[in-house]
C-alpha cells in the first residue's frame, strides 16, 4: 500500500498522483474530512474547480524522498509553503536542488509553469532551549494512533513522518474547532456583520525535530509518554480572510523532541473590509 500513486519512480524528478482511495485513507486517519476534498461547491469556494487532494497527503512522499536522499541528522527542519492545491487525479512533479544545508524542493504541474509546493529541508539549530520555558502542561498523544498510522501507511518507515502526521491528526480532531471559533469571533468584531460561511485551508507546514531522539529504538513506554500542546496562535486578518500558525510542541518527558507548525487561513463569505493588524494577547 502506497501513499500515492507514482507514476515514475525514475531517478531524478518524481511524479505523483493522488486518486480518491489516497484521499479517503487520509481523510480516515487523520479525521480531516474538510468538505473542499469531498464537495465541489466548497473546493470552488477554495479557488480550484476540481476536489482537492489534502495537502498533509501530498507531502508524505515528498518527506519520504527528502529523508532517503539526505537521512536527518540533529535537529532537522522541513517547512514547505501550499501555493496551489492539487486536484483529485492530477499528476504533479516533485523535483529537488542543493540548498544551505539541505535541499530545496518543488511540486510543479507536469509544464513546470505552475507551482503547487515550494520549501527546504535540512540541518537547523538546536530548539530545546527555546521551547522548554515557554510550552505549558503537554497533552498525552493517542498510543492507539501510532497503529492507526502503521495500518493505513505500513510503507512509511520514517519515525518523525509518523509522528508529524499523528500530531496534525490529533489537532484536527481535537483542535481545530477551537482556532475556528476565535477565526469566526475575531471576523465578527472586525467586520460588523455575521460570517455566514467560511472555507479553511492549510496554507503552510512545517516541522522541527531532533533526529537523535528518533534515531533510537522507541518501543512503546516511549510513545506513550508523548505529549503536545497547543500554544496562542497570533492571527491577521485581512478583507475577508483570518490567518495564522498554529505551533504544536512536542515533549518527551519533559524534553523538547519536534515542533509541528500548521499555516491557517480561513475564508468568510462576507462583504469585503479593509483590515490588516495583528491581533494578540489569545487565550486557546
Amino acid at each position: 500500500m502506497q501513499t500515492a500513486r507514482i507514476v515514475d519512480a525514475a531517478p531524478g524528478p518524481l511524479t505523483l498522483g493522488f486518486d480518491m482511495p489516497e484521499v479517503e485513507r487520509w481523510a480516515q486517519f487523520s479525521g480531516d474530512r474538510n468538505p473542499i476534498h469531498f464537495d465541489l461547491a466548497h473546493a470552488r469556494a477554495a479557488g480550484v474547480d476540481a476536489l482537492i487532494v489534502h495537502g498533509m497527503l501530498a507531502m508524505l512522499p515528498m518527506k519520504q524522498a527528502l529523508s532517503q536522499a539526505l537521512p536527518p541528522t540533529g535537529w532537522t527542519k522541513f517547512r514547505t509553503l501550499l501555493r496551489k492545491p492539487v486536484a483529485h487525479g492530477q499528476d504533479v512533479v516533485f523535483d529537488t536542488k542543493p540548498a544551505a544545508a539541505g535541499l530545496a524542493f518543488r511540486l510543479h504541474d507536469t509544464s513546470g509553469q505552475v507551482e503547487h509546493f515550494r520549501g527546504t529541508y535540512g540541518r537547523v539549530d538546536d530548539l530545546s532551549s527555546q521551547l522548554q520555558g515557554g510550552v505549558g502542561r503537554a497533552r498525552p498523544l493517542d498510543g492507539a494512533h501510532l497503529e492507526r498510522f502503521r495500518h493505513a501507511y505500513p510503507d512509511v518507515r520514517e519515525r518523525w513522518i509518523a509522528l508529524d502526521a499523528i500530531v496534525f491528526s490529533e489537532f484536527m480532531r481535537t483542535r481545530l474547532h477551537v482556532v475556528e471559533r476565535l477565526a469566526r469571533a475575531h471576523m465578527l468584531r472586525l467586520s460588523g456583520g455575521a460570517p455566514v460561511s467560511r472555507v479553511v485551508v492549510q496554507s503552510s507546514h512545517t516541522v522541527t525535530f531532533d533526529a537523535a531522539f528518533f534515531d533510537q529504538e522507541l518501543d512503546a513506554g516511549a510513545w506513550n509518554r508523548l505529549g503536545h500542546t497547543l500554544l496562542a496562535p497570533e492571527l491577521l486578518a485581512s478583507g475577508n480572510q483570518i490567518g495564522g500558525v498554529v505551533a504544536l510542541p512536542v515533549m518527551c518527558d519533559g524534553r523538547p523532541v519536534m515542533l509541528v507548525e500548521v499555516g491557517l487561513v480561513a475564508r468568510f463569505d462576507i462583504n469585503p473590509i479593509n483590515v490588516q493588524r495583528n491581533i494578540n494577547s489569545m487565550e486557546v
